[in-house]
């Protein structure tokens, strides 16, 4: 009987040993969450569209490239672009070119545009560690209700083994005359209220366990149990002050690194947008070439016409060449486009004079952005300030009641013995037994739940520390 009690003790004070199989660890189940969570994977589409922006901003110093195909049917008097000469018929006429345009001068738009797109890269991953690490924090708790659950199992079985073995001693005593029949109604009905809370709680088991799979994303229906681990609370000691834990959350979080870096990406988009009013001057090369039906094929031919000139009476023959153009059928399509091809080289140059005042209200809506961008980094400030001041109490809080939780189960503990000797002594009834062994479950179950709840505090502490949650805590 004592090692019952004993058992029930140890097993609420010291660490408790959780039973599984196949089973996940914490680091398992962020794993799987971080690979699964829709958030987690926009937070990467949002991160890789930043990379896609990045590549482009890098692309737009280079050189463009095109070419162009037109064809189409002239009616009526129309130039033909291959003699640069009016035809006044029906004629099919093509145009290729290959053209390229390059940036010399940009107002520095193309650099900071750039610049800000890496910004902006940079801030997306930030974005992502932050998703990763809230969604890592979740998942700690819901694994934590889980092991929480478990350990309450532990607790009411133990309590009714204890029940049972009551039972058992009090039959014997009834038996043996020693104890009036009645004695035995108490304790068979606590023993029918253990059975009754063992179900509740395999319950609670159940719905933890469906709990953490949603938050995982993972399938309601897999089987899974989470791995045997030792949970040991840390020693306690003395904890940082708020300025100190706020200065290093401040340098740890994800989320404060991509505050910052949208603020300077606001900055850079000022510098975009001034750039507007910076003259541009760029430079362009064109290969063209040009095709006609009207364009014939020409020969010529040569004669000899030979005449006489009277000469003093004389008829003295001169001969005279002839050359005739004949012309044949529509020169080839490639043989034009071979003797029609020209190049043309230049520079060209954009001054901004008035554009309807369009890139001085872009500039005032960049500025804007950046006071938006400071006023979200500052807010955050406050929140996280607020934040770890909340976690610093209630860590103190949670320190506290399992204090006092684990020293009214030692005291309920010492009681409930003692009225186990009164009761086998024949002082008290087995109703009073029975309270007594109901207030020693109810304080080991709140040492179980103010054990947990002081574990997933420092959780809390050491997510704003930066320290991976699936490492033990620090007290």
């Amino acid at each position: 009987m004592r090692q019952l009690y004993g058992v029930l003790v140890l097993l609420i004070l010291g660490g408790s040993p959780l039973f599984g199989q196949d089973s996940l660890d914490l680091a398992a189940c962020i794993d799987y969450a971080w690979q699964h969570n829709p958030q987690i994977k926009q937070a990467g589409i949002q991160q890789r569209q930043a990379e896609l922006n990045r590549k482009q901003a890098s692309w737009a110093f280079y050189p463009t490239l095109n070419a162009s195909f037109r064809h189409g049917l002239n009616l009526g008097r129309s130039i033909d672009f291959t003699s640069y000469q009016y035809v006044n018929q029906s004629t099919q006429s093509s145009q290729l070119s290959l053209n390229t345009n390059f940036p010399i001068y940009q107002g520095l738009r193309l650099r900071n545009q750039l610049k800000q797109s890496r910004l902006d890269v940079q801030a997306t991953a930030q974005d992502l560690e932050q998703a990763k690490q809230t969604n890592a924090l979740s998942v700690a708790q819901a694994y934590l209700q889980v092991l929480l659950a478990e350990e309450n199992l532990q607790v009411l079985q133990a309590q009714k083994a204890l029940t049972e073995e009551q039972l058992a001693q009090t039959l014997k005593q009834i038996k043996a005359g020693n104890l009036p029949d009645n004695s035995r109604l108490e304790l068979e009905a606590q023993q029918a209220r253990d059975e009754q809370a063992i179900v509740n709680a395999e319950n609670t088991i159940e719905l933890a366990y469906v709990n953490l799979k949603v938050l995982i994303n993972m399938p309601v229906d897999e089987k899974i149990r989470l791995k045997v681990i030792e949970l040991q609370l840390p020693e306690a000691r003395e904890l940082e002050t708020l300025d100190e834990l706020y200065l290093e959350a401040a340098a740890n979080m994800p989320n404060m690194a991509a505050n910052r870096l949208r603020e300077e990406s606001a900055d850079l988009a000022i510098k975009v947008a001034e750039g507007a009013l910076m003259p541009s001057l760029g430079g362009y090369v064109s290969l063209t070439s040009n095709y006609s039906s009207a364009a014939k094929e020409r020969t010529t031919e040569q004669t000899t016409q030979t005449l006489f000139l009277d000469v003093n009476g004389t008829q003295v023959p001169v001969e005279f060449p002839t050359v005739r153009t004949i012309e044949g059928g529509t020169t080839p399509y490639f043989e034009q486009v071979g003797n029609n091809l020209y190049t043309n080289v230049g520079v060209s140059l954009s001054v901004p004079i008035f554009n309807g005042f369009q890139s001085r209200i872009a500039i005032e809506r960049a500025k804007l952005n950046l006071e938006l961008a400071k006023l979200n980094s500052s807010q955050a400030q406050n929140q996280l300030k607020a934040d770890i001041q909340r976690a610093l109490t209630d860590v103190k809080a949670a320190r506290k009641s399992l204090e006092a939780a684990q020293k009214s189960l030692a005291a309920t503990s010492a009681s409930a013995a003692n009225t186990r000797k009164r009761f086998e002594l024949g002082i008290v009834n087995s109703f009073e037994l029975s309270s007594v062994q109901n207030m020693l479950t109810s304080a080991a179950s709140s040492v179980v739940q103010a054990k947990y709840d002081l574990l997933f505090k420092l959780k809390v502490l050491d997510f704003y520390r930066g320290i991976g949650l699936n490492t033990p805590p620090e007290n």
